[in-house]
């Protein structure tokens, strides 16, 4: 091959496997989103769902670095633990103990929701969009609830939020947007030596496990990014 379709990497801002999530595709994934649609402004408030994914953990913790009021869901209580101590949210809920997302949204988000990074679609879109303040974004970067629906989804059954508060929702695809990779790399590499970029990763061993790994995905199984080691541990 010609090798156009590589990306290059610089190991002394971070570990090799650290390129496959949080300095890598994911992590620039939550780069473009935050900054360049949701244009995050000191003070607001982001919502993040899926928030310790290896695209939302890196977008939480943007937005605090932005400084902004970071509110983030997850689905156990060990994700929130890690969201809250290690990457810095301001709060979090796990949405398999909560029952229904948006009550505990709105207590959570006193302000209103002036960001919202949509990874999951569904109750947590339908949620959000009901508790965006005027002029907010809504940053479409996924939306793994309905990936697998055998039918298409009902919903969100409150699209009309998207007039009266005159909202902006905007998708986007990160191979659109390798122009500010360099950016990206300079960032990171001052957030990292500064202290101000924690990640997680989720490792399985063996290439037989790659399908579990894959399926775990959509059971949420992983914090940060699911990796699957086919060769020895480099850091052992």
């Amino acid at each position: 091959t010609s090798g156009k379709s590589l990306l290059p990497i610089d190991p002394s801002i971070a570990p090799i496997q650290t390129f496959l999530g949080t300095v890598g595709m994911p992590g620039m994934t939550a780069y473009v989103g935050l900054l360049d649609i949701g244009q995050p402004k000191e003070g607001e408030t982001v919502f993040v769902s899926a928030a310790a994914g290896a695209v939302g953990s890196v977008a939480c913790q943007i937005a605090k670095l932005k400084g902004c009021h970071v509110v983030g869901s997850a689905g156990s209580s060990e994700k929130i633990e890690w969201l809250l101590d290690e990457a810095g949210i301001d709060a979090g809920f796990n949405y398999k103990e909560v029952g229904r997302i948006s009550p505990e949204l709105k207590k959570l988000c006193p302000n209103g929701i002036d960001i919202y990074f949509e990874n999951v679609g569904g109750e947590h879109l339908e949620a959000a969009l009901q508790l965006m303040n005027n002029d907010g974004r809504v940053v479409m970067c996924g939306s793994i609830s309905n990936y697998n629906d055998q039918k298409p989804p009902p919903g969100p059954r409150n699209l009309g939020f998207v007039v009266t508060k005159r909202l902006t929702l905007k998708g986007y695809i990160i191979s659109d947007h390798y122009d500010q990779l360099l950016q990206f790399y300079s960032d990171m590499t001052t957030w990292i030596a500064a202290g101000k970029m924690k990640w997680r990763e989720t490792i399985l061993e063996g290439i037989e496990n790659a399908p579990k790994a894959f399926i775990g995905l959509f059971k949420g199984d992983n914090i940060g990014k699911m990796l699957v080691r086919i060769g020895p541990d480099p850091t052992a």
